[in-house]
This record gives C-alpha cells, sequence and structure tokens, in this order.
C-alpha cells in the first residue's frame, strides 16, 4: 500500500514537472516574438521617417529646378525680342538710305533729261492710260453682249494628281491680291558669294547670322552653323520691301507685265511656279492658277499665315505641284 502512495507521488511530480516546462518554454516564445515585433516596428518607423523627410525635400528641390526652367525660358524669349528689334531698327535704317538714295537718283536723272526724253516719257504714259481706257470699253462691250445673251459657264480646271518638284522652280508671292515674282535664284547667288566673306570675319562664332539685300525688292536674314572645315546653311526667310515689283494679276500678264516677261524665259517643261499666299489672297490664287495651267505651268502651292516669312531650309520639304 505504501509502494502505490509512491508511485502516485513521483508520477504527479513528473507531470508538473512537465507542465512547468512547457509553460517556460510559451513564455520564452512570447518574450521573443514580443523582442522581434519591437525590432521590426522601430525599423519600420525609421523607414517611414525617412521616406516623409526625403519628400519634404524633394518638392522644393522640384520646384526650384522648374524656376530656374521658367527662368533661363524667358531670358531666352528676351533675348529673341532683343535680337528681332535690334534686326527691326537696322532693316528700317536701311530702308530709309535706300529711299533717300532713290529720290536723290530720281531727281538727277529728271534734271538730266532732254525735252525728246521728256516727251517720249509723257507719250509713253499717254499710250498706257489709253490701253487702260481701252481695255475698260472691251470690258463693258462683253458684258453688254453677257445681258444681251445670258450664258451660264461652267468653270473647269484639271487637277493631275500631286507630284513632289524635283525640277526647276520660278518662285511668286502672293500677297494683298498683288503678284511679285521673286528673285529666288539671284538671292541664292547672292548668298553663295556673301557667305565665305562672313565666315572669314568671324571664324570665331558658332553661328553666323547676317542679313542680304535687298534683292529685286526682297530681304533675307540667314543663319549658318559652324561645322568642321566651315559653316552650314540652317535657315533662311525673306521678307518684300516697298520697292517690290508687285502688280495687278492684270497687269502681270499684260505683254509687258513682269510675271509675263520671267515665263516666257523659262519652259514649262521643265519649271514649276510656287507660288506662296497669303491668306487675303485665297481668291487671287485660282485665278493665277488658271491662267498658268493655260500656259503649260504646273503651280505648287505654299500658304502662309499673315505673320510668318517666306523661308527655307535644306531639312525643308519640297514642294508639291499640279
Amino acid at each position: 500500500m505504501r509502494r502505490n502512495d509512491e508511485d502516485a507521488t513521483v508520477g504527479e511530480d513528473s507531470f508538473l514537472d512537465t507542465t512547468a516546462n512547457l509553460v517556460g518554454i510559451l513564455i520564452i516564445l512570447v518574450v521573443v516574438i514580443g523582442a522581434k515585433t519591437k525590432v521590426d516596428a522601430e525599423a519600420h518607423g525609421r523607414k517611414l521617417a525617412e521616406t516623409q523627410s526625403q519628400e519634404h525635400l524633394t518638392a522644393p528641390a522640384q520646384a526650384v529646378q522648374a524656376v530656374q526652367v521658367s527662368l533661363r525660358r524667358q531670358a531666352s524669349e528676351q533675348q529673341q525680342y532683343e535680337m528681332e528689334s535690334q534686326y527691326r531698327r537696322s532693316e528700317r535704317d536701311a530702308l530709309l538710305a535706300q529711299v533717300q538714295v532713290a529720290r536723290e537718283l530720281v531727281s538727277e536723272r529728271a534734271e538730266n533729261l532732254d525735252d525728246e526724253e521728256r516727251q517720249s516719257l509723257a507719250d509713253g504714259q499717254q499710250l498706257a492710260q489709253l490701253q487702260q481706257q481701252l481695255s475698260e470699253v472691251q470690258r463693258e462691250l462683253g458684258a453688254a453682249e453677257e445681258y444681251e445673251r445670258p450664258k451660264i459657264v461652267l468653270e473647269h480646271l484639271p487637277t493631275p494628281m500631286a507630284q513632289t518638284v524635283f525640277t526647276r522652280e520660278m518662285h511668286v508671292q502672293l500677297k494683298g491680291g498683288l503678284v511679285t515674282v521673286i528673285p529666288w535664284e539671284r538671292l541664292i547667288d547672292a548668298l553663295k558669294q556673301q557667305v565665305p566673306l562672313a565666315a572669314r570675319r568671324q571664324t570665331n562664332k558658332k553661328v553666323l547670322e547676317e542679313n542680304l539685300g535687298p534683292v529685286g525688292g526682297f530681304l533675307m536674314r540667314y543663319r549658318m552653323l559652324q561645322i568642321p572645315g566651315g559653316f552650314e546653311l540652317e535657315r533662311f526667310e525673306l521678307e518684300s520691301t516697298p520697292q517690290a515689283p508687285s502688280e495687278s494679276m492684270e497687269t502681270a500678264f499684260q505683254t509687258a507685265g513682269r510675271l509675263r516677261l520671267e515665263l516666257a524665259s523659262r519652259n514649262p517643261a521643265d519649271t514649276v511656279v510656287t507660288v506662296w499666299v497669303y491668306p487675303d489672297s485665297f481668291g487671287e490664287f485660282r485665278q493665277l492658277k488658271s491662267r498658268l495651267f493655260d500656259e503649260g505651268f504646273l503651280c505648287a502651292a505654299r500658304p502662309l499665315p499673315d505673320d510668318v516669312r517666306i523661308g527655307a531650309s535644306p531639312r525643308g520639304s519640297r514642294s508639291t505641284a499640279q
């Protein structure tokens, strides 16, 4: 009986020891997990603080960078405006000088004319007036015939498939309803002669900007970029002066019209007429295209906004003729 009691006591002690060991292990696990959670929480807090700090620093930096970009852009625009103003002033001074020279030349020639030359000049002016009167009478007669015998006329201008121009081009400006032949080839020849001289004078510059003319009533403003061995053309722009020989559509196609004389010196088979037309002359462009078609010439249109100059670049597109 006593032996059994001792065995029971020993069994109870083993159970208590096992239970105590399990409780100890659980306590240790809880402590370990709690410690790790604390470390992870502190690391996450530091990371979050660093991220917020970087965001607070990045926003002002981006704002400063945007302000700097805006200042640089404004400085560039200001420089461009000053350059344009200087060009306009020099252009105005050159025009005033040309007007003064022209006035002096006209006065000198008028003084040197003899009686016969003056009479010839007066006869030429009278002949022009008579031709104008004859044209008005013919138009009135034509209007009377149309009134007596009404007609319905459908105008049809054949439009061939457009093709890119690789032949010779003759350039014309159509602005304010007036036709002006652009001395394109003469301007290009003058540019080829002037560029080497300007390049030798300014060999230390990477960008060369010069004015040329006027030639045939047009001023050229060109820009060259320095390359190994010399300069290459980036772009040029043309602007007509008050002295540009502009003429109406009817005068242009008369025998002594400048456009008529220019067309007579060219072959329609290898020449395309490129028309730089402004918004106020779209109606006249259709008339011009019809007249050129009757002469056998293909026509290429280059529409321009009112405030844009005629210009070209080696990297520009070719005209498309019809």
